[in-house]
């Protein structure tokens, strides 16, 4: 199975594929699931916000971003897209750091309710 064409005439993976010889089958891809990650998390309205890696772009496995959410809180998703699980650390100005663990091809989200 393989996606469909998009907008620039590229065969691309799609978050749902269906099976249309199948009749109603259809594949959810991991694709689905972190976009489902996404929408749990960061609510309509919400504002993405500056996030800065100390790991050069290019060569890191892992990528984060956040927002600032219509109800104040903080939401961070961090991506890791290496074959290897990865330790990491979130500094918070003026509370410190949380060191988190992230497996191999796996997303977390860090939620701060109480930011002012």
């Amino acid at each position: 199975m393989k996606g469909g064409p998009n907008w620039a005439s590229n065969v691309v993976d799609a978050p749902i594929i269906a099976d249309t010889d199948a009749g109603d089958t259809f594949y959810k891809q991991s694709m689905y699931y972190y976009l489902g990650h996404f929408s749990k998390f960061v609510p309509p309205g919400s504002k993405r916000i500056k996030v800065e890696s100390q790991a050069p772009t290019l060569v890191a496995p892992m990528e984060a971003t956040g927002f600032l959410t219509p109800d104040g809180s903080i939401v961070l998703v961090v991506l890791n897209r290496d074959l290897a699980g990865h330790k990491y650390y979130v500094e918070v100005p003026g509370r410190g750091f949380i060191n988190m663990d992230v497996e191999a091809h796996s997303a977390a989200t860090i939620v701060f309710n109480d930011v002012q």
